[in-house]
């Protein structure tokens, strides 16, 4: 392996997959990527339906216990999970393709001062990425490396989600990227043949076939090296042993939003008060690393079904059998898809009347456990119909702090959520959308009572109650090391850390500004400007 390298990218997940691709394209440049987990060579990772196998296997997943308790006076028992080993979360995510909307990217330039990362150009960063199954449009990429794919599979009941939607005033569109505002339809995923089109699949694989690009697995990075204020060296814990990577050039941390704030802090990068507390020498004093986080916020509300079908049955006995027979004969059905086919985006109660609520729906019910009251790795048998909605516009900041020197350390999580009154008047206000949207017509008649939290639950403050108690974090923090253009931003629009150089953070950590969807499909299109951003200096400088 070499003595050094011209760059080295620390995390293989979503955006570090396809950074990997970007600066090695043209062949001018080394590239060593390290990676903390192992190959993802799973069977389950690469069939959709196969998430359920990979839920707490601290193989695949990070695991992150929160100290603080989501009830007052409630257990501490809460542990959000993240995506671990080459493709990061896009190797055991849902694979739900949503880009956010294009508002979102002009408020990261408008209002968070990340200049030049706004609709137009992140839209242009989509379309590369894409292979859209319908062909290209103004919205629509084709011929990019992830293949995008509008409608998996479908079956009755979910048809009869899509006209409850229209029922409750949204609009049905073909497709959920192509538009704004109140709507409803099929998810999209980026799902190829019915294989898992993650980051590693698509970008990293790409990379991997070139001489110029080296991956190590196993590769637990501890800290950044600095001489001076400059990163000249990565050092990691490779299957146990301490490495030290050189690097001539720049060092790219995409190791998400939960390990990259970590990284820097231990690297010296962070609130210096806090770092010497931890026992970490202070390289930069930069108060919002790992600070100001934003998280959304979920809650899954179960439904037996009184009348048709669901896809229950597709996960059991001969039902089973038959779905896992018709998928490796065909690729195709129950089995080449993710957890949820139907989705939506409203406007439960921002003032601004913008998108602030998903919801996601899927023909089964998870088993309800009394420790654990909705489940996601086993099925409920009998026949059932989940909504699960997401908050997208929270206002609470959460923190996530390292704790000391090493990465053994467990990092002090502080989720905040519904500690402000709009979350909290918006938290009821979800539920109650929720629940009008099943009763809406035809699946009003089609269910029987709410399960969990059920429909005793009525009051604003026994609904705040129970959401406190059942929400679950929705897996797509972001702004733990913030990009904008004032003095305490973490890194600047050009992704580059303040207070240092040769030092970059290309992943969701940057986002500066919420992200009215889900985050995967945002993460990439960082990992593409960023490197375009890259190869930009570089050539500006003179280099090779």
């Amino acid at each position: 392996m070499k003595e050094t390298w011209d760059y080295i990218i620390v995390g293989a997940g979503s955006a570090g997959c396809v950074m990997a691709e970007r600066l090695s394209a043209d062949g001018k440049s080394t590239v060593l990527v390290l990676e903390a987990g192992g190959e993802n060579d799973s069977f389950w990772v690469t069939l959709p339906k196969g998430v359920a196998k990979l839920v707490q296997k601290p193989e695949h997943m990070w695991m992150y216990p929160v100290a603080q308790p989501r009830e007052e006076g409630g257990p501490q028992n809460e542990v959000w999970i993240r995506g671990k080993g080459l493709g990061g979360s896009s190797s055991i995510n849902g694979m739900i393709w949503s880009r956010g909307e294009l508002a979102d990217y002009d408020a990261w330039e408008s209002e968070a001062g990340a200049v030049g990362w706004n609709g137009k150009t992140m839209t242009a960063a989509f379309l590369e990425l894409e292979d859209h199954a319908a062909g290209p449009s103004s919205l629509r990429g084709a011929g990019g490396r992830v293949h995008v794919d509008p409608a998996c599979y479908t079956y009755p009941l979910a048809d009869r989600m899509i006209e409850a939607g229209e029922a409750i005033g949204l609009r049905h569109v073909d497709d959920l990227n192509g538009s704004t505002g109140p709507r409803v339809g099929l998810f999209s995923h980026n799902i190829r043949k019915g294989k898992r089109e993650s980051a590693s699949r698509t970008y990293l694989a790409a990379a991997r076939k070139r001489p110029n690009v080296a991956v190590v697995t196993h590769a637990m990075a501890d800290r950044i090296v600095f001489d001076g204020t400059r990163a000249v060296a990565v050092e990691a814990t490779v299957n146990g042993q301490p490495r030290r990577f050189p690097c001539s050039g720049e060092i790219i941390i995409s190791a998400g939003a939960m390990e990259s704030p970590l990284l820097l802090q231990r690297s010296g990068i962070g609130d210096a008060q806090r770092l010497q507390a931890a026992g970490i020498p202070v390289v930069v004093h930069s108060p919002d690393v790992g600070e100001r986080m934003i998280e959304h916020l979920s809650i899954s509300i179960p439904y037996r079904l009184t009348k048709g079908s669901g896809t229950n049955k597709s996960f059991f006995g001969i039902g089973a059998a038959m779905a896992m027979l018709r998928y490796l004969v065909r690729h195709d059905g129950i089995m080449a898809t993710g957890p949820f086919e139907v989705g939506a985006f409203l406007n439960v109660t921002h003032p601004d009347g913008r998108t602030d609520a998903q919801l996601y729906l899927g023909g089964y019910t998870f088993k309800i456990e009394d420790n654990n009251p909705v489940p996601l790795d086993k099925i409920d048998p009998r026949p059932g119909i989940t909504i699960y909605g997401q908050l997208l516009r929270l206002t609470s900041e959460s923190s996530i702090r390292a704790t000391g020197p090493s990465p053994a350390s467990l990092p002090d999580i502080r989720h905040n959520f519904l500690s402000t009154e709009h979350d909290r008047a918006s938290a009821i206000a979800l539920i109650r959308a929720m629940r009008a949207f099943i009763a809406a017509p035809p699946l009003g008649d089609m269910v029987g009572p709410e399960v969990v939290p059920g429909t005793q639950v009525e009051s604003d403050e026994d609904i705040l109650t129970a959401f406190r108690k059942l929400s679950t974090c929705g897996l797509h923090a972001i702004r733990s090391c913030r990009m904008g253009g004032d003095p305490d931003a973490v890194v600047d629009p050009r992704l580059r850390v303040n207070g240092v150089q040769g030092l970059r953070i290309a992943d969701c950590s940057v986002i500066p500004w919420h992200v009215t969807g889900n985050t995967n499909a945002p993460a990439m299109a960082i990992g593409l400007r960023g490197a375009d951003l890259i190869l930009q200096d570089r050539n500006k400088s003179g280099q090779a």
